[in-house]
């Protein structure tokens, strides 16, 4: 593993355990060690793909929960469609436990990037839950490859076209063609082409 990757990892472990003091610090801390957390930071099994949660999301798969960390206004301004908001500040509420502390449904965690979900994946990791995973990229990462996929190189491999063919009928699926000329999202709402629709409630060292 890179220093870089350790390196983002260990500050990555470090602000999801002070937000985890900060906000509650009456919870048991005995769940999952810290070395143990690092030890599964270092995976990539805790990645969804886009594509991956494009194909879920088309064939209308019913074990799917996406979950949009950003803030309520965020939210109400455009998401992914079905999905329920939880902020990240109100990650910890004892309200959304059932809702993070399952086994029976695939709660997929996203908000503009990577970031915020990466955060709370570690927050419920220590906390000994389980079936959350991180939207790579998020957002910005969705609009780029579902919603306005680039066409490959002529040079390009026959797989870099069937991925691309996939990713034109995903944007159309999604209503892709409507997205505005700016392919990301901020950390402010902007104009991206998602449907509007009512809100949902939603210990030491290493050996």
């Amino acid at each position: 593993m890179k220093k870089r990757d350790i390196f983002l990892i260990g500050l990555l472990l470090f602000g999801a355990l002070l937000t985890f003091l900060m906000t509650s610090p009456d919870e048991p801390l005995d769940k999952v060690t810290p070395c143990k957390l690092l030890e599964i930071a270092a995976t990539n099994d805790k990645y969804l793909s886009t594509d991956e949660l494009a194909r879920m999301m088309m064939n209308n798969d019913p074990t799917i929960v996406l979950i949009d960390l950003r803030s309520k206004a965020e939210f109400d301004t455009f998401s992914l469609q079905g999905a329920i908001n939880i902020p990240l500040d109100s990650i910890l509420n004892p309200k959304y436990e059932e809702v993070l502390n399952q086994d029976i449904f695939t709660n997929v965690l996203y908000s503009n990037s990577s970031d915020k979900a990466a955060k709370v994946w570690l927050i419920s990791k220590r906390l000994g839950y389980n079936n959350n995973y991180i939207l790579r990229g998020g957002l910005n990462r969705w609009v780029e490859t579902i919603l306005r996929p680039k066409r490959p190189l002529e040079t390009a491999v026959n797989t870099e076209f069937e991925l691309y063919n996939s990713r034109r009928a995903a944007s159309a699926y999604f209503g892709g063609g409507t997205v505005s000329a700016s392919s990301t999202i901020g950390d402010k709402p902007s104009s991206a082409p998602f449907k509007r629709r009512k809100k949902e409630a939603a210990g030491g060292g290493c050996d």
